[in-house]
């Protein structure tokens, strides 16, 4: 059983609560361990009144907060982490990073070159005239992430297909497309070369989309190619639970061949077994 969330928010970035609110959530929810990963930082500003990351000096303020819980709380191991974003030059992406003490590192892309990948539906759909059509879009978006994988800053890939978040029943593309399958294939095997974890994020069966990041197939293709997993619920709203889909999430993986997901401690991997509440050993 699942009982680590290596993806939730406060709000030092764009969470509801604070950090002393979501570990006491998590200890309430029967965690065994959570990463609090809040975005750090965002370097493009959007015409919309988007607030969802934070400056470095709060950040190093927000981990010492983190790290006082660490030695306050029981029952409940804390990690410290961030969601950092894709930048497309990415030793500022390195720059912002160095010398922060963290246990785990995840990486999304949420803007490219402009685009709102996952803020609301007429946004997204802008991509699309943007890049003069779905497919580049799209294409766009996985080199992205492929890319950002290579870079060896971050531990795992954050909600890998978000660009789905606003396209239940094939409205824009379909995920059976060509094109598209090839597009995910390249990332896929981009990743795989780096030993970079890719994430299970939950929050997609609570978006339109009504899926998990990412779909079965990809989930399986990962498998086959030894990708590693992370586990996480991406957790912002009060009225969500912290540990919302993580049974869904097992089901999944177990379904695709995994038998364990990792979680990072001072950036390094160790391994979890779904039956074993605890096991260090590398990925094999």
């Amino acid at each position: 059983m699942i009982t680590w969330n290596l993806h939730a928010h406060t709000t030092t970035s764009d969470g509801d609560l604070s950090a002393e609110e979501l570990v006491q959530r998590a200890v309430d929810e029967g965690l065994s361990g959570i990463a609090i990963t809040d975005h750090f930082p965002f370097p493009y500003k959007p015409d919309q009144p988007v607030d969802w990351a934070t400056s470095r000096r709060v950040f190093e303020r927000h981990l010492r907060v983190v790290e006082a819980l660490q030695h306050k709380v029981d029952g409940l191991e804390i990690l410290k982490g961030a969601e950092v974003e894709y930048v497309p030059s990415l030793d500022t992406l390195a720059h912002w990073l160095r010398g922060l003490d963290l246990d785990f590192v995840m990486g999304g892309v949420h803007i490219l070159d402009g685009w709102l990948v996952d803020w609301s539906e007429e946004i997204f759909c802008q991509g699309r005239k943007r890049f003069g059509g779905w497919r580049t879009a799209i294409e766009c978006y996985y080199d992205a992430v492929g890319e950002l994988a290579e870079s060896g800053l971050v531990d795992s890939i954050a909600h890998l297909d978000v660009v789905k978040k606003y396209n239940p029943q094939s409205r824009h593309f379909s995920e059976d497309a060509p094109w598209y399958r090839r597009a995910v294939e390249h990332c896929l095997e981009r990743i795989a070369r780096t030993g970079v974890a890719i994430e299970v994020n939950t929050a997609g069966l609570r978006r339109p989309a009504a899926d998990l990041y990412p779909s079965d197939w990809i989930l399986r293709r990962a498998r086959e190619l030894e990708i590693p997993v992370t586990v996480g619920t991406d957790f912002h709203r009060t009225h969500d639970r912290v540990s919302d889909g993580l049974s869904v999430a097992e089901a999944a993986l177990r379904a695709a061949g995994y038998e364990s997901f990792l979680i990072f401690r001072a950036r390094q991997a160790e391994t979890l077994s779904f039956s074993v509440p605890s096991q260090d050993k590398a990925w094999a």
